[in-house]
């Protein structure tokens, strides 16, 4: 029944680990940008993947009785991590939509700041993994100042652009992307926010 149970948190390790899969191949994506249809291309098969382990921990918790914290908790945090690897699709989409001719330092600076908070997330599910439950803290508290930091390099981008670029055009195009890159970090947030909640409630 243990091991039965300990599958959930089996599950949200391996959904940590694609996120940050995903993150560093997104940031790879931007350091050697082509072209969107290709950074889209490689981000979409990663969030297929955290598509399929979404749907396999709704089809355990439909079949499990018992569970080794709140079912509730269990699939707010799936649904939350699932919108991490959405909002990286999303932005790799406008790359490709807005047909984004070439990467600037803020986007760089938002996809390290993406990479540092998926690392943190599987940090934090792999201590939940082992029932550290106190562990978890210092993941989330850092994941907070990451949040922090993405709302920084959000006025700071957005702000640089208005004072560098007259076409208005641009200038939506680039500030959507600023926005879903941004949008990021918000969700790693959402799901340091229903760690804190477990490790309260746990702990």
């Amino acid at each position: 029944m243990f091991k039965k149970q300990n599958q959930f948190f089996d599950m949200l390790v391996q959904v940590t680990e694609n996120i940050s899969a995903a993150a560093g191949a997104f940031q790879i994506g931007l350091k050697s940008y082509q072209n969107g249809e290709q950074l889209f291309t490689v981000i979409k098969s990663y969030e297929a993947a955290g598509d399929e382990y979404t749907h396999q921990i709704i089809r355990a918790l439909n079949a499990t009785y018992m569970t080794p914290i709140d079912r509730e908790d269990i699939l707010a945090l799936a649904t939350k991590l699932d919108d991490i690897l959405d909002g990286m699709e999303a932005a790799s989409n406008r790359f490709d939509m807005f047909h984004i001719q070439s990467v600037d330092n803020y986007m760089i600076d938002f996809a390290a700041n993406i990479v540092d908070c998926a690392a943190q997330l599987e940090q934090a599910m792999k201590a939940l993994q082992k029932r550290k439950m106190l562990e978890i803290r210092q993941y989330t508290v850092r994941i907070n100042e990451l949040e922090n930091v993405g709302d920084k390099l959000m006025r700071d981008s957005v702000k640089s652009l208005f004072a560098r670029t007259v076409d208005p055009v641009e200038i939506i195009k680039l500030k959507e992307v600023y926005e879903v890159l941004e949008g990021v970090s918000d969700s790693c947030e959402d799901v340091a926010d229903i760690l804190e909640s477990i490790v309260m409630t746990n702990a």
